[in-house]
């Protein structure tokens, strides 16, 4: 069996802080998880998740902390059994 990529929305920038994304999440992230563009580049990992469960913001530390990337859409990959 092959492994099929699946992009996940994960939602829109909130805020920057001190060069770390806040993502207001669309669904429950994890910890560690990669997360990418639109363009589906890496954009860098999720290092904490708060606020409420119903719609958590989760805070990204940056690959490249210089780009900004207002109104951006971001997402997770999930792997699926095909």
């Amino acid at each position: 069996m092959s492994k099929r990529i699946n992009p996940v929305r994960l939602g829109t920038l909130w805020k920057i802080v001190r060069n770390r994304l806040v993502i207001k999440c669309e669904r429950n992230p994890r910890i560690r998880v990669k997360v990418y563009d639109s363009s589906l580049r890496e954009v860098g990992e999720i290092v904490n998740i708060f606020g409420p469960v119903i719609q958590p913001f989760a805070e990204v530390e940056q690959i490249n902390p210089g780009n900004r990337y207002v109104g951006e859409v971001f997402y997770i990959i999930e792997k699926t059994e095909r």
